[in-house]
């Protein structure tokens, strides 16, 4: 499996700086689907981790 590397934290997928998810799931968060840079992206696998 490729290492995919992430820096969110509290996520339940996080283990160190990688994400071990089976698989993951990346969307556009603007409206017009137009993506120019990172920050207009966001990870739809993410869930939070219970504290």
């Amino acid at each position: 499996m490729p290492r995919i590397k992430c820096s969110v934290d509290h996520c339940i997928y996080q283990e160190g700086t990688e994400c071990k998810a089976s698989c993951i799931q990346v969307r556009p968060t603007v409206t017009d689907l137009i993506i120019s840079a990172s920050d207009d992206t966001a990870c739809e696998t993410f869930k939070p981790r219970n504290s």
